[in-house]
């Protein structure tokens, strides 16, 4: 069982219309309440968008595709039939898709080609 923290202390500060909207929209983009999301932010910690709903489906499903594919190259190399080496590569390029999804999804990593945006960064305040 998780241990809850327990926060006794509560912090109360202004913001304006928009730093309000931009606050909501910059937690709402996270999953997160606006509590946490300012908790996060205000600790230093990286605040990324939320994975899309069907993330979790995907990574399942590749995972499975990279299994079959596992068990096949496995039945190949015991039979020594040809064109495992395509095989090889196909498992290779599953893997690789895999780990792109983990990354651009995962919380607290971003996109390698930079278009997941840090959302703690204060330049829109």
């Amino acid at each position: 069982m998780k241990n809850k923290v327990e926060r006794l202390i509560q912090i109360h500060f202004r913001v304006t219309q928009k730093e309000y909207k931009t606050i909501t929209e910059k937690a709402a983009e996270s999953g997160l309440s606006i509590s946490e999301f300012s908790r996060r932010v205000l600790m230093g910690c990286k605040v990324t968008t939320a994975p899309p709903v069907n993330f979790y489906t995907l990574l399942w499903q590749i995972k499975r595709i990279g299994s079959n594919l596992d068990q096949l190259l496995r039945k190949l190399n015991t039979y020594g039939i040809a064109y495992s080496l395509d095989l090889e590569r196909c498992e290779e390029d599953i893997k690789e898709m895999k780990s792109l999804l983990i990354e651009t999804y995962q919380p607290g990593k971003g996109n390698s080609d930079g278009s997941n945006i840090d959302m703690g960064s204060n330049d829109s305040l």
